[in-house]
């Protein structure tokens, strides 16, 4: 059996790898319009920007990802409100590459800020594309879930601000429907990212059509291909072997993956550790508090002269280079 075939034969009732087993199931509606895969497709495209930036798993972490999005210039200093950030940083592209919420005090806070700044950089010609994470999908699965309901979740976090998790999680609440039209994955140039990287070694075309037919299967998001333990945001181990990676980037016309999801990945964590030769970067760098490995880093890519530069940046306005590499 082929390995992109493997996944849509897991049973998905053996799938779903969520933290739920300590509550009752919280059962919801959804109320969200059925997903438009025309403007909100489950896979962007887009050409490459002068300049590529990258971070993944803020996880609640609203003042850490502000101070780095600052510090690069990103975005305007000091905002009155999460809802005010503005984006500066011109014709750039920003991707979030999941996991903005839970395991940190500000989940809300997180979703409010990128959803301000996804529309201040369409209008200043950038673009901020958000992927949804393991941790939004769980949501949506079960609002009620262990992760989203301790004190440090997404659901704890609206239930102190008087907001309904149900109302979020069904897409009645903005923040829900933006979530919900998240895309799943994100190819920028010759860069592709995916919240745990993993895509069975499908084309860019198959993987659109995977993804948007397991969302039409199932509006909750249980299923295999999207919250099973194999699934493009739950995969773990899987790049143990590089050849995986090289054969992945390969399948999607790419020569990198950027993944997040386990900030133990690939090397050292708290920084941004690359396999696979630099087919597969890991970017999640524990930002949020509750996990502080770091305070966070940023992976920006920029062509210099006939050489692709990939930088990792740092909130104290440090910086290294992660590679260096000819593209003539």
């Amino acid at each position: 059996m082929s390995d992109r075939h493997a996944l849509r034969l897991l049973p998905v009732a053996l799938a779903i790898g969520l933290a739920c087993c300590g509550h009752e199931r919280v059962h919801y509606a959804v109320t969200a319009p059925a997903r438009d895969f025309v403007a909100f497709p489950a896979v962007v495209t887009r050409p490459m920007p002068p300049v590529l930036y990258a971070l993944s798993d803020v996880h609640g972490g609203y003042d850490r990802m502000v101070t780095l999005l600052e510090t690069w210039g990103l975005v305007a200093k000091s905002p009155a409100s999460p809802a005010a950030l503005r984006w500066t940083a011109g014709n750039a592209i920003l991707v979030v590459v999941g996991d903005l919420v839970d395991k940190g005090p500000r989940s809300v806070d997180v979703v409010d800020a990128l959803m301000a700044l996804q529309t201040s950089a369409t209008l200043a010609g950038g673009d901020v594309i958000v992927l949804l994470g393991n941790h939004e999908a769980e949501y949506f699965v079960d609002p009620g879930n262990d992760k989203t309901t301790k004190g440090d979740g997404f659901a704890s976090d609206l239930d102190r601000r008087g907001l309904s998790p149900v109302d979020v999680a069904s897409g009645q609440d903005p923040r829900g429907l933006f979530l919900r039209q998240a895309p799943l994955g994100a190819k920028v140039g010759s860069w592709f990212f995916a919240h745990a990287g993993r895509t069975h070694g499908r084309s860019l075309e198959e993987l659109e059509g995977a993804l948007s037919a397991a969302i039409l299967r199932n509006d909750h998001y249980e299923d295999a291909e999207l919250t099973g333990p194999d699934s493009i945001l739950e995969a773990r181990d899987w790049w143990g072997d590089g050849s995986v990676a090289v054969a992945g980037a390969k399948a999607l016309g790419v020569a990198h993956i950027v993944m997040g999801h386990d900030p133990n990945a690939l090397g050292v964590a708290g920084s941004i550790q690359v396999g696979a030769g630099t087919a597969l970067l890991r970017i999640d760098c524990g930002l949020s508090p509750g996990v502080d490995y770091s305070d966070g880093r940023l992976l920006r890519v920029r062509i210099d002269g006939g050489h692709e530069i990939a930088e990792e940046l740092r909130p104290n306005g440090n910086k290294s280079e992660i590679f260096n590499k000819s593209i003539n």
